[in-house]
């Protein structure tokens, strides 16, 4: 199978796994309240929305306590209910209790004037509530306060037989005593539950059922008033994701418990304000400006004062005064704003989905690539998830995503560590000492290179000898040619690291190269020739050093070939070499022996030569066929790089060698012993002009036949 596949496969396991793992952690209240904190910091970064602008907050403020006390007389109320109806507010919402038992700072001739002033507001919602869970009352006692059913019941909203999972209560605690309450157009619940995880108030229960009867919040209390929305016609539906209330044109989705998700405007400063005491201050003044603003509005009356106590933690604040979350509950039902959670199937693909992703790309993919794909993997997603809540009111999970891909990231590094760490480890010890440590760290960087098994590719190979390395070692003795050995082994062998080369293997004297493996390179054949270059300039320089030491002069051979070759690891199972073997390395091979027939020091085949003419400075030998071969193959002599600066001398010298090589092919034996002759007087000592004026004058004389092609075949290795 495929070793990537294979990979990718590991990265889906992990992924399942990671999944599975997220899916049972955000069970636990830890994890749940870090997902809520995410969905705090959304609605936070996400500021201010689109909101209503005829909300008014009449605020139970310090000031208004400084200069009135608390609670409020009811005179004071009752005329503070009267300014605001006759100034032209649609509603007034009360977020204050007002029991049947009176304070004892209030009197019977307060209340009256209370009663007396409400008549002339008769747009006002009450609250009531808290509420005694069902079972029991305050003192213990199973009961039902048929009073609070008798006066409360017209504004409910009607059941019509069905039951849903609304907080039961047979107990309504407080409430507006009765002829309060025959005075009030609707009223509205102001139970708030905070989150069990971490007290911060994010929704609200929609209703509160009382033997058989539902009340709305108080939010939606004011909207039903508002719109002018009848209580029979509030209904409401089980639905795939919850429930869902129909309340004229309003659909609101609720959930599975019944409560409502609060789409916060923004921090309380969105509503309009004023203290309580200011709106009396107002009247009193005949300030009409500001008695003015509550024409058509909608204002809710409610305590701010930090020392009352009706505060509660939100989103958007540490702690904010309860009236405030009632005028988002209202605000967002009147934009038609709701929050819908995406349900836990759908969430769950989406974390499967993120986590596939992350394993295969982090299992399959370098490591820059899989943190850049993962890094941008969570941006796109918290872009989608932060794009879909501010415009549709969806909540996509953040965090539970977000632990999933690290669990899988985490998983897939992990494995990758403990299989590739072996596989780099394997790397650096197998090639540390045949390759330039550059090579080495490619290769455990991106063990894709490399192809542990064997594999067919183009190379130039290299074989470098010592000439009469037998005889100068017994001149020398054992310990001295050692030493010198090293010594030269050692300047050689980082020359042909310098330049990119693989040392294959060390056969005595002799050395063994090749450029183009492990890693692929496109110019292996001209970093073989700089290579077989400067280990010969290397050599001469060794020699002013060895002479001193009363050392022989050392000569050295090179043979070069390029050709397609096996490359990769071989020998028993015991002990691997990397090394390559195939006919273009016996051609190397060979060529290196070569040398000795011609007198050079440096010889490479056509197939080099094709490679790298015009970036080296060569003159052709002959058209071989060496021992063990068949096909002829034409030979060069290396003499330098092409931008190596060169005597007229020199110069000259080829010049007249390649008009000789011409005449040669061209039959003109007679000038081409001309030619090699005048070569002859500027290097004297050039074996292979020697060599085919020998060939010409005998040519001359017995002249080749008609297919002559100028093939000489080698009879010694």
């Amino acid at each position: 199978m495929n070793k990537k596949l294979i990979k990718a496969l590991y990265g889906i396991i992990f992924a399942v796994v990671s999944v599975i793992l997220t899916y049972f952690l955000f069970n636990l209240s830890f994890f749940q309240s870090l997902e809520l904190k995410a969905y705090d910091a959304l609605i936070e970064a996400r500021g201010t929305r689109q909101h209503t602008t005829n909300v008014i907050m009449v605020k139970i403020d310090e000031y208004t306590i400084k200069e009135l006390k608390y609670p409020i007389p009811r005179d004071k109320f009752g005329t503070l209910l009267a300014i605001l109806s006759q100034s032209g507010a649609r509603v007034i919402g009360v977020d204050e209790i007002f029991a049947d038992v009176l304070p004892d700072s209030f009197s019977q001739v307060q209340n009256q004037q209370f009663l007396l002033f409400h008549n002339y507001a008769p747009n006002v919602i009450h609250a009531i509530g808290p509420f005694v869970p069902s079972g029991q009352t305050g003192d213990g006692k199973k009961a039902v306060d048929p009073e609070a059913y008798k006066i409360l019941h017209k504004f409910s909203i009607p059941s019509h037989g069905l039951t849903f999972p609304f907080p039961n209560a047979t107990y309504i605690d407080d409430r507006p005593f009765d002829s309060l309450a025959n005075l009030a157009v609707g009223v509205g619940h102001i139970l708030l539950r905070p989150d069990p995880n971490d007290g911060i108030i994010r929704s609200v229960p929609f209703f509160v059922e009382y033997v058989g009867d539902y009340f709305p919040t108080f939010g939606a209390a004011l909207v039903f008033n508002f719109l002018k929305i009848k209580r029979n016609a509030v209904t409401v539906e089980k639905t795939a994701d919850g429930l869902l209330v129909h309340a004229g044109e309003l659909e609101i989705p609720l959930t599975t418990h019944g409560d409502l998700l609060i789409d916060f405007a923004g921090t309380n400063d969105v509503f309009n304000q004023i203290s309580l005491q200011e709106v009396l201050d107002a009247y009193i003044k005949g300030d009409t400006q500001t008695l003015g603003k509550f024409k058509d509005a909608v204002v809710i009356i409610g305590p701010t004062a930090r020392s009352i106590g009706d505060h509660n933690a939100t989103p958007l604040a540490d702690i904010s005064p309860n009236c405030f979350i009632h005028a988002n509950v209202y605000d967002m039902l009147m934009m038609n704003r709701h929050i819908v959670k995406v349900p836990a199937s759908s969430q769950l693909i989406i974390v499967a989905i993120l986590a596939l992703i992350v394993g295969v790309v982090s299992i399959t993919l370098k490591l820059r690539w899989s943190v850049s794909i993962g890094v941008l993997l969570l941006a796109g997603y918290i872009w989608f998830a932060f794009s879909a809540f501010t415009n549709t009111g969806v909540v996509y999970a953040l965090v539970e995503p977000l632990v999933a891909m690290v669990f899988c990231y985490a998983s897939a590094m992990t494995f990758t560590t403990a299989t590739e760490g072996k596989q780099k480890s394997q790397i650096k010890h197998m090639f540390q000492k045949y390759v330039d440590k550059s090579v080495v760290n490619q290769l455990i960087e991106n063990p894709s290179l490399l192809k542990l098994g064997g594999e067919k590719r183009e190379i130039t190979t290299m074989f470098a000898d010592i000439e009469g390395f037998t005889r100068m070692s017994e001149q020398m003795g054992a310990e001295n040619t050692v030493q010198m050995l090293n010594a030269y082994l050692t300047e050689m062998t980082e020359i042909i690291l310098e330049e990119h080369g693989t040392i294959d293997k060390y056969i005595g004297d002799a050395i063994m190269a090749f450029w183009g493996a492990p890693l692929d390179n496109s110019d292996h054949a001209y970093y073989a020739c700089r290579a077989a270059l400067r280990m010969q300039k290397k050599l001469q320089a060794l020699h002013t050093k060895w002479i001193h030491f009363g050392r022989p002069i050392v000569n050295q051979r090179i043979g070069l070939n390029t050709g397609k070759a096996i490359v990769g690891n071989m020998g028993a199972e015991a002990r691997l070499n990397y090394t390559a073997i195939g006919d273009p390395v016996n051609l190397a091979s060979r060529l290196e022996g070569v040398n000795k027939e011609y007198g050079t020091r440096l010889l490479m085949s056509e197939y080099v030569y094709e490679q790298v003419k015009g970036k080296v400075l060569a003159r052709e030998m002959d058209l071989v066929i060496v021992v063990g071969k068949t096909e002829p193959v034409r030979i060069y002599e290396l003499i330098a790089l092409a931008d190596e600066v060169q005597t007229d001398a020199t110069k000259q010298f080829l010049e007249y060698y390649h008009a000789g090589i011409d005449s040669y092919k061209q039959r003109a034996w007679k000038s081409a012993i001309e030619q090699f002759q005048q070569a002859l007087t500027i290097r004297r000592d050039d074996v292979v002009s020697n060599i085919y004026i020998q060939r010409s004058m005998l040519f001359s004389d017995n002249p080749p036949p008609e297919d002559w092609n100028g093939v000489f075949v080698m009879t010694k290795k």
